[in-house]
C-alpha cells in the first residue's frame, strides 16, 4: 500500500493503477479460496489448496508469486518503513528547531537489518509466538489503512483537480530504463502482448499476505 503503487508507476508509466488493480483482483480470488480452505482445516499450503480448487496453472502462479513476495516485499517493506521514519526524525528535528541530519538511505538500511534479524529471531520460537505477533501487526495495521482512506478522500476532496489516469494500453505503457531488464533494445518490449506481461509483472509487489492467516489457524483445535 505505502510503495508497490509508486513502484509501478515509476516502472511503467501512469497507466500502473490498472495493472495494480487487476494483481489485487487476481489475488482476491486465491485468497477467498486459501481463507476458505483454512476454516475448513485443509491442510497442504497455497499449492495443494489452489491446486485442488483452481487446477495446476493457477498453483503454480499462486506459489510463484508467493515465493516472489517472501524474497523481495519483505526487505523492500522495511527499507521503506525505515526511509519513512528517518524522513519523520528529520521533520520533528526541524520542528523543535533541533540541529538533527540523518542519512536517510544509510538509516533504512540499518533498520531493515535490525528489524529481519528481529523476526527471524520471533519466526525461530515457534508458530505460538509468531502468530500472536503477526495478529499485533494486522492490527496496527488496520489501524493505518483507516487512517490512509480518510487522508485519501480528504486529499481528493480538496485537490484542485484530479488527474485521469489513462487506459492500459499498449500505447500507455512507459517504462523506465531500469524496467526493462534484458529486454532493453529488444524488439520484444514493443510487443503489446509482452509490454502488457512486464507491466504486470512490475505491479506483482500489490500481491501479499496469503500465509497471514495460515499463521494463526493451525492453533485452532480441530472440529469434533
Amino acid at each position: 500500500m505505502f510503495y508497490a503503487g509508486g513502484a509501478a508507476e515509476r516502472a511503467i508509466g501512469q497507466a500502473a493503477p490498472w495493472f495494480v488493480m487487476g494483481v489485487m483482483l487476481f489475488s482476491f480470488a486465491v485468497r477467498s479460496v486459501y481463507m476458505e480452505s483454512c476454516s475448513m482445516f485443509v491442510r497442504g499450503g497455497v499449492y495443494v489448496v489452489v491446486h485442488d480448487s483452481m487446477g495446476p496453472v493457477a498453483a503454480k502462479f499462486s506459489v510463484s508469486a508467493l515465493v516472489f513476495d517472501y524474497i523481495l516485499t519483505g526487505p523492500i517493506s522495511v527499507v521503506s518503513a525505515g526511509q519513512y521514519i528517518g524522513a519523520l526524525l528529520e521533520e520533528i528535528g526541524q520542528l523543535t528547531h533541533q540541529n538533527l541530519h540523518l542519512n536517510i538511505n544509510l538509516f533504512a538500511a540499518g533498520f531493515a537489518v535490525l528489524v529481519t534479524i528481529y523476526f527471524w529471531w520471533t519466526n525461530i520460537k515457534g508458530v505460538h509466538e509468531s502468530s500472536g505477533k503477526a495478529l499485533r501487526i494486522m492490527q496496527i495495521t488496520t489501524v493505518m489503512v483507516v487512517i490512509l482512506l480518510i487522508w485519501c478522500t480528504i486529499t481528493v476532496l480538496v485537490a484542485p483537480h484530479v488527474n485521469s489516469v489513462p487506459m492500459p494500453s499498449a500505447s500507455n505503457i512507459h517504462f523506465a530504463p531500469e524496467a526493462q531488464g534484458w529486454l532493453a533494445g529488444t524488439m520484444w518490449i514493443q510487443i503489446p502482448m509482452i509490454m502488457i506481461i512486464i507491466a504486470f509483472g512490475h505491479s506483482l509487489l500489490s500481491m501479499s499476505g496469503f500465509e497471514t492467516l495460515a499463521q494463526v489457524y493451525r492453533e485452532i483445535a480441530y472440529r469434533r
